[in-house]
């Protein structure tokens, strides 16, 4: 979703030059700064050195000479060469994910105080599958989704998004899939609260549907392709005969039923799980909102179907939105102009993002990481080829080297970094570019991201 809240960006306490190197950093038409004492570790270049790569070698050659060159030359932002340079020295180990409590919204990041089972509840206060659990807490109106956090790592995360959202309080369904540990809460633009230091304990045994009756819903209403959890379904058929199943994927734009699973015979009570990657006969499908639906067959007939709405189930979420991009960063931010923008002053490859420092980063479609450098201009940056789009995606002004290192293959919506101002800014900022086939500073050629930077900010 748009953001609501602008973030102010922090200004750099030395005085740059217009100058820029793979994504050139930008001071004409940025934003007004908001406060000395920007993050510039590692800023400092260092002696000028070529790496052994054939695109920096050719590139070097050009030297200072591109600053003059015919705008449709291909170069670096601002004229200067993309020589690389040794790494700056080495900084603190930052943390590996953005910090839950980080005021990105421009209010106090959600907050859980306490939670109780209050409808469906299994012995003692425990809680299972399809109960309903009030969370109090600070800050929760504007919480999007409730995580269910099972052991280290996301493969038994479970989320739903709440119902009856109140600034101190909302209830949600405990998702079918849920085990047992602690809560948190996700905002619309994905900050995330810290854990709950107190686990939830969910008993395995799911509240029962009865018969002519599927429970099923999706484990999150937003699904980016590429990213590391896919879009899930778990549902559950009522009564106490086993069923024949069918679960139909179906586009909401046009009805048409364009994926099928057949589990077969399956035992009631029991949760079950069905994944879609995204594609369709290793086709990458459209944007938009798609639909599962469950149907089971017993000896007798059809004997119920999850678009069968009933009383015992209230509110069925079985649609949700699937997004081929996501937003690279999380929390307020706006977008510069005049010589912050693609193609202002001396051929600026780029768009530039303000947004506070230390603003968290993400991928904005998984891929391998080709580049991870540091520049005198460009600062910390990296490079990631967009998987199917044939785009490679620039990343520049990190407060520190990237999280990512060259060679790894990194998932959509994946952190690689923070937002700062190293190399020539004049304030925290992403500068985010987009290149053609064959790829960045390889042939290809740099266009506007801003359409897309736009529509993705739009829909994430």
């Amino acid at each position: 979703m748009p953001r609501s809240a602008v973030a102010r960006p922090c200004r750099t306490t030395e005085s740059l030059p217009h100058a820029a190197a793979p994504g050139g950093a930008d001071r004409r038409g940025s934003r007004p700064a908001a406060r000395a004492g920007a993050d510039r570790r590692g800023s400092r270049p260092g002696v000028a050195r070529l790496a052994a790569r054939p695109w920096a070698a050719a590139l070097a050659a050009l030297g200072l000479a591109c600053a003059v060159a015919p705008a449709a030359a291909q170069e670096p932002t601002g004229g200067s060469a993309p020589a690389l340079e040794p790494a700056p020295p080495p900084a603190r180990a930052e943390p590996a994910a953005p910090a839950p409590t980080a005021n990105l919204y421009g209010s106090g990041a959600p907050r859980v105080v306490r939670f109780a089972c209050r409808r469906s509840c299994g012995g003692a206060g425990a809680a299972r599958p399809g109960s309903l659990v009030r969370v109090r807490g600070r800050h929760l109106k504007a919480v999007g989704e409730v995580l269910f956090l099972g052991a280290a790592g996301e493969a038994d995360d479970a989320s739903v998004a709440p119902r009856a959202a109140r600034k101190r309080s909302l209830l949600a369904r405990v998702p079918l899939s849920a085990v047992s540990g602690p809560l948190a809460l996700a905002l619309g633009d994905g900050t995330r609260s810290p854990a709950s230091r107190r686990q939830l304990t969910v008993e395995p045994r799911p509240v029962q549907p009865p018969a002519g009756v599927i429970d099923a819903e999706v484990q999150r209403q937003k699904v980016f392709f590429g990213e590391q959890r896919q879009a899930e379904l778990s549902y559950v058929v009522g009564g106490s005969e086993p069923a024949s199943v069918r679960v139909d994927l179906i586009r909401a734009a046009d009805g048409a039923a364009i994926e099928q699973w057949a589990p077969g015979e399956v035992q009631p009570g029991v949760p079950q799980t069905i994944r879609w990657n995204g594609t369709v006969d290793g086709r990458l499908q459209r944007d938009g909102v798609y639909r599962f639906q469950v149907t089971a067959t017993g000896g007798a007939g059809r004997l119920a179907a999850s678009s069968d709405v009933g009383p015992v189930v209230p509110e069925p979420r079985d649609e949700f939105t699937f997004l081929r991009y996501r937003f690279p960063l999380i929390g307020a931010h706006d977008y510069g102009e005049g010589a912050a923008a693609f193609g202002a002053g001396r051929g600026h490859q780029g768009q530039d993002v303000f947004a506070e420092c230390g603003t968290p980063i993400v991928a904005a479609r998984g891929g391998v990481v080709k580049f991870k450098q540091f520049q005198s201009a460009a600062g910390n940056y990296v490079v990631i080829d967009g998987a199917r789009t044939g785009v490679d995606f620039g990343y520049m002004h990190l407060r520190d080297a990237a999280i990512v290192d060259e060679g790894e293959r990194v998932k959509t919506g994946q952190l690689i970094g923070f937002v700062g101002a190293t190399g020539h800014a004049s304030g925290c900022h992403l500068h985010f570019e987009e290149w053609t086939e064959p790829g960045w500073y390889d042939g290809g050629r740099a266009f506007d991201p801003l359409p897309d930077l736009r529509a993705w900010d739009a829909q994430s």
